[in-house]
């Protein structure tokens, strides 16, 4: 909108002149304002956006040097359009921004040699005119872009740091989730090893002091404290048991599966929930452990691919590779296992040997069973 106010004050300032000096009317005088007028509409096609001479394209460049050669070609032939040559050198200032544009100063003089001094000297006036309006737009332009590109690399750099910190909370969140699990496997064990043991002593001791017991008075206690002993260590048996299964990493304990096995590039694709039911944790770690070993002695690939992703009515697991796998068939003992421990939590098992070895298991939601 500057670059045309500007072209605008420029264009009206020369039309006056040009009215003033030649005020009887005639074809050229109509001819040269037509001129100026599609030489000021072009230029804004070519260079909208007030871009520098050497980043115009090819074409615009050609297209603004074919127009300024015409425009100062006809000044020194007719008069007329020589009133507008504060145009070319607005339109030479904002392409070279470079002091040679000056060199349009030698237009004029050639053009009005023979008219009146004054009319050479507004024609000056309106060249500095025309060339502080071009540095105005020029500089204008500059600090527009220096801000856009600062607001773009601002924005960028925010998106940036957004994304860095929904890494390092993801990052936490599963460090914070694993110490967990390391949590609750030590208290486990600390169960087992010490509370275990002594109720396993206290159970031993209630049954030697039963046999030994000869009055009849102390038998039904003694068999109630056996019972409550025996009552205690099934329950810290299934809470060590519970917390055992919590403590287990399915990601981390694939992970380790997959470390351990360097007969070929194995790609992890895991988008599990952080609290995945155990059984559906054991159920896959132990299919990914048979199909590892099933693969390493009989497949013909170059390469296996695990995909564990929970969806919001089931469990999936995928591995697959690009062998063809010709010793594995459906009815060895590998697969027969897989099978039945999907077919324990009503899940789904195919196998696929179309595009690749392929097993394919789906595992419904516990609340979807």
């Amino acid at each position: 909108m500057t670059l045309l106010f500007d072209k605008l004050i420029l264009f009206i300032c020369c039309t006056i002149l040009m009215y003033f000096q030649e005020p009887h009317i005639d074809l050229i005088q109509i001819i040269a304002f037509l001129a100026a007028v599609i030489f000021v509409s072009l230029e804004s096609c070519f260079n909208l956006d007030c871009l520098p001479w050497t980043e115009l394209s090819k074409k615009n460049r050609f297209l603004s040097a074919e127009l300024w050669a015409i425009l100062a070609a006809l000044s020194l032939i007719f008069p007329a359009f020589a009133f507008f040559l504060p145009l070319l050198l607005y339109e030479l200032t904002v392409s070279f921004r470079h002091p040679i544009c000056f060199t349009t100063y030698l237009l004029p003089l050639s053009s009005f040699r023979k008219g009146p001094a004054s009319c050479l000297w507004i024609i000056f006036f309106l060249f500095l005119l025309a060339w502080f309006l071009a540095s105005k737009t020029t500089q204008l332009f500059h600090l527009e872009q220096n801000l856009r590109l600062l607001r773009d690399t601002s924005t960028e750099y925010n998106l940036l740091l957004q994304q860095k910190n929904r890494d390092l909370i993801q990052n936490q969140n599963h460090e914070i989730h694993i110490a967990t699990l390391k949590e609750r496997n030590r208290i486990a064990r600390e169960i087992h090893d010490n509370v275990g043991h002594m109720l396993s002593r206290s159970i031993l001791q209630a049954g030697a002091l039963s046999a030994l017991n000869q009055q009849e008075n102390l038998k039904e206690p003694i068999a109630a404290l056996s019972q409550t002993l025996s009552s205690a260590m099934d329950t810290v048996r299934k809470s060590v048991h519970d917390l055992h299964d919590d403590s287990v990493d399915l990601k981390a304990a694939v992970s380790e599966l997959i470390s351990g096995f360097s007969n070929y590039p194995v790609t992890l694709n895991y988008d599990m929930e952080p609290f995945t039911p155990a059984q559906v944790k054991y159920c896959f770690i132990s299919i990914v452990r048979e199909a590892l070993s099933n693969f390493a002695s009989h497949s013909n690939g170059t390469d296996i691919s695990i995909t564990m992703r929970a969806h919001p009515s089931l469990y999936q697991l995928i591995i697959k590779d690009n062998g063809t796998n010709i010793g594995i068939g459906e009815t060895g003992i590998g697969i027969l296992n897989m099978k039945e421990r999907v077919k324990n939590l009503n899940g789904n098992f195919s196998l696929s040997t179309e595009h690749g070895f392929q097993i394919f298991v789906s595992v419904p939601r516990e609340d979807n069973r």
